[in-house]
């Protein structure tokens, strides 16, 4: 091969291999710094990295990219961060020695970040470098085991010997702290419900632990709160309108909760119409930051109401004379109404239903039987399209439900009323009615 192709196939190979690498931390770009800058190693086993550096670099990201890239630099960092958005490029692996800290001991040691700026100017520390930055030093600390304190995580001006005074009076170390812990949460305990109807509304209440660093806010710029996990952002059948902030965000944490302290996080669960088993999903958020703590997951049971009126409830009541009656052993509680029969006679009973919510619902009834009972009781159950009639014999099935039929009841509606109006000679027995469903 001649030498000008060689030299070609060799730029282009390079350049190949440059755009294939991956950086160590993921999301950042990889753009090598020149190998005049640094010294190959083999960390963590060629040296222990207990150190995070934080660097200013007196000039613009790109020029900083640059000079890195220049043979006769002879100076590098590990990354180099914008100011502008956070935008983050590694140029010396982990594994490698950069020379940023003035000091071979701790360049050895540590891994080096430049942030654009310049150390007399507080607007190029920006919210989006912080985060940014905070969160790629979280990453290396958990990867190579560092305490995510002071005492390890430091500016280039505290390393020993240091002639540099960067990163300067304006670096917030506080603010820049509290994101590198960042938010952490262990959880507690919760009031669920194992299950729950069609349009049931039930308070849940999940509790956790504030063990990171981070004060969980209700509101304002990067507020706490529970999101729906699996998959994350889904919109959940329990969704309340008015109460949740939306379908994939209940709450927000309920009041101020600092490190260390409980945190609670309470809404309204609204149980969905369709039946059957439902696996719901949370975890908690800092919003425009990230998701932190455990995943906890609870099995909801949907099942249909099933709501017993008995002649003793609020929901009963009479026109005209009617007795009361305990001495019959198949009865449902302990007591039921009676009155005698008439094809005139004006007297009803009446259950109001309060449906819970729009629906078909299946009806039954509950009496005692005997010989004395009316065989034509007339049943009239007024629904959503007018009334039916159902006409049954109380001399037979006492003591059990006996189905009337399914009837579409209006929520909060629906009505059961027996009358008296049958053949003379006997009585009717007003005890109990049932519904349900919706269905």
């Amino acid at each position: 091969m001649r030498y000008k192709e060689w030299t070609v196939w060799s730029l282009t190979i390079g350049l190949s291999r440059s755009a294939l690498a991956q950086p160590d931390y993921p999301g950042a770009l990889w753009v090598p710094a020149s190998s005049n800058n640094y010294t190959v190693s083999n960390r963590p086993g060629s040296y222990p990295i207990d150190y995070v550096i934080i660097h200013v670099t007196q000039g613009s990201y790109s020029g900083t990219i640059s000079w890195f890239q220049n043979p006769s630099a002879r100076v590098s960092a590990h990354y180099v961060i914008r100011s502008s958005d956070g935008e983050i490029t590694q140029m010396v692996r982990h594994k490698d020695i950069a020379w940023h800290a003035g000091n071979w001991n701790y360049n050895t040691w540590s891994i080096g970040i430049e942030h654009e700026g310049w150390i007399n100017d507080p607007r190029w520390f920006t919210t989006a470098m912080y985060r940014s930055s905070a969160a790629l030093t979280r990453y290396i600390c958990n990867q190579y085991a560092i305490p995510k304190t002071r005492q390890y995580i430091i500016g280039h001006n505290e390393v020993p010997g240091a002639t540099h005074t960067d990163p300067g009076p304006y670096w917030d170390w506080n603010y820049y702290m509290s994101l590198v812990a960042g938010p952490n949460a262990s959880y507690v305990s919760a009031d669920f419900p194992a299950t729950i109807r069609p349009g049931q509304q039930i308070v849940a209440v999940l509790r956790f632990n504030n063990t990171g660093g981070v004060t969980w806010r209700p509101d304002g710029s990067n507020p706490v709160r529970l999101g729906t996990q699996n998959p994350r952002d889904r919109s959940s059948p329990f969704y309340t309108p008015g109460n949740w902030i939306s379908a994939n965000r209940p709450t927000p944490v309920d009041y101020v909760t600092n490190p260390s302290e409980l945190g609670t996080f309470s809404f309204v669960l609204t149980g969905p119409r369709s039946y059957g088993s439902y696996t719901e999903s949370y975890q908690l958020v800092q919003e425009g930051i990230t998701w932190f703590g455990p995943i906890v997951s609870f099995t909801i049971q949907v099942v249909p109401w099933d709501l017993i009126h008995d002649n003793t409830s609020g929901a009963f009541s009479v026109s005209g004379t009617w007795y009361t009656g305990t001495s019959a052993t198949d009865k449902y509680g302990s007591d039921y109404r009676w009155t005698s029969t008439s094809p005139s006679s004006p007297a009803y009973a009446r259950w109001f239903l309060n449906a819970p919510v729009d629906g078909a619902y299946d009806v039954y009834a509950w009496w005692s039987q005997g010989s004395n009972r009316s065989t034509q009781a007339r049943y009239e159950v007024a629904h959503a399209s007018g009334t039916t009639v159902v006409t049954v014999n109380q001399q037979t099935n006492g003591g059990r439900w006996v189905y009337l039929g399914r009837f579409t009841f209006p929520k909060g509606g629906g009505n059961i009323y027996l009358r008296a109006t049958a053949p003379s000679g006997y009585v009717v027995i007003a005890d109990a009615v049932r519904i349900v469903g919706p269905y």
